[in-house]
């Protein structure tokens, strides 16, 4: 790492101090998610996944099954879930011991996060102000969803250590950096499918900064290896299962026919011909998996058929929806999705009266600021290309989580690179009044 990078992260004394305070926050942050879990109690749920994966670690402990909604095998998920909250029922069981230990993991991992956005911050900000950035996950929304059992919290864990490699990547491209990438990259992966896009983010990322071509290809063929050791046993488990290649899931047509629906001039089911255009092509395409009857084989068969048959179905919708009115089409999937998760808080848990509206002006407070923060870094031509890119990760990823079902808890996954982008446009926010009093003087 060059000396200009080490001074961005801090050195020395005063490296250790903010270093201790990022530690302090991090024990802070899982202080207020015991207390959170505490007082809501350790059996508390959404009433959403979460009971299903609980189920589903239960069912692995059992048979060495992945599953979820039901005891069949299925690739609907990845299995990184599953195969946690199954080693963890094999330890403590399948009562309140194993519940309890499960969302004390997923407290921790959400705790942790802060670690990595604190560090992530830290190669841009001062120390202070990258306290202040990983200080959001304080927020009580983000202290709830670490208590509850779903993918978002190890994927934020991961998806933060990743990100805050790839950036450490401008000044520090050794061999246990690429790793790191690439374990987190992987880790992610195993949990949500979301990641996909990020190592195109990174690949920018290194040309711009100028990375020589050698570098660029250590770190590709890094990123490949370890995703394919990673990959390959889940991939042939599943083509045994499923008699199908399936690398990652099958389970983006569910949410991606969810979000067919959302848009004023969405179609209506009574004016489309699902027959003709769905359920017949999906009895001939798979018919390998139906017995001389009519009927599934397998229950596994029955849920990856009605996977594909969702995603058929919300190919039809999309085509008949832009064929009948494209301007409706274009309108929903270009602004009306988006622009909705904005400022749209993931909270179901206890006191949302309070809760609520206070999570919802942060909310709205840190988008404000990073629109004023965008102009004042072009004036003062200071952390332009940082939180551009930063950005342009969020905006990307927001119109990929449109184009299939626009809801506040995927929007949650993006709010950590807002948290991040938010306090560089305050940091130059605050300098902006500095900067113009000396251009005035020096006119």
């Amino acid at each position: 790492m060059t000396p200009a990078a080490l001074r961005r992260e801090g050195t020395g004394t005063r490296r250790d101090r903010f270093d201790r305070l990022a530690l302090a926050l991090v024990a802070l942050l899982f202080l207020e998610r015991l207390v959170f879990m505490l007082v809501i109690g350790p059996g508390e749920n959404s009433g959403g996944d979460d009971v299903a994966y609980i189920r589903s670690g239960i069912v692995f402990a059992r048979t060495g099954v992945i599953s979820v909604w039901t005891d069949c095998p299925t690739a609907l998920i990845m299995p990184g879930t599953t195969l946690v909250t199954g080693a963890l029922s094999r330890l403590f069981g399948e009562g309140v011991a194993y519940l309890t230990a499960v969302k004390l993991l997923w407290m921790l991992l959400g705790s942790v996060s802060g670690w990595f956005l604190y560090r992530a911050a830290r190669l841009y900000l001062p120390g202070g102000w990258a306290l202040f950035a990983a200080a959001a996950l304080l927020m009580p929304n983000r202290a709830w969803m670490d208590t509850i059992i779903s993918t978002e919290t190890p994927y934020t864990f991961f998806f933060l250590a990743n990100l805050y490699v790839m950036l450490r990547l401008r000044w520090d491209r050794s061999m246990n950096s690429l790793l790191l990438y690439s374990l987190s990259f992987a880790g992610a992966l195993l949990f949500r499918a979301n990641i996909v896009v990020m190592p195109a983010f990174a690949l920018l990322y290194l040309l711009l900064c100028r990375a020589d071509g050698r570098a660029v290809l250590r770190w590709a063929l890094t990123l490949c290896a370890v995703t394919a050791l990673v990959l390959t046993p889940w991939a042939i488990r599943n083509y045994r299962v499923f008699d199908a290649f399936i690398p990652i899931s099958y389970g983006a047509g569910n949410p991606t026919l969810k979000g067919t629906y959302q848009g004023s001039t969405a179609p209506s089911d009574e004016t489309l011909d699902y027959e003709s255009n769905v359920e017949a092509p999906i009895r001939e395409r798979y018919a390998k998996y139906y017995d001389e009857n009519g009927e599934f084989y397998n229950e596994s068969y029955a849920q990856y058929v009605g996977a594909m048959t969702d995603r058929l179905k919300a190919a039809y919708r999309i085509r008949a929806w832009a064929g009948r009115d494209l301007k409706g089409f274009l309108r929903a999937y270009l602004w009306e999705k988006p622009t909705c998760m904005l400022s749209w808080i993931y909270y179901w848990g206890p006191w949302q009266a309070g809760i609520l509206p206070f999570a919802n002006l942060l909310s709205k407070l840190n988008f404000l600021t990073i629109v004023l923060g965008v102009p004042a870094a072009f004036l003062l031509k200071r952390k332009r290309e940082i939180l551009v890119f930063l950005l342009l990760i969020y905006v990307v990823n927001l119109y990929i989580i449109g184009m299939s079902y626009a809801v506040e808890r995927y929007a949650a996954l993006l709010m950590p690179l807002r948290y991040l982008a938010g306090a560089i446009s305050l940091y130059l926010l605050c300098a902006l009044p500095e900067y113009l009093r000396h251009r005035r003087q020096t006119e």
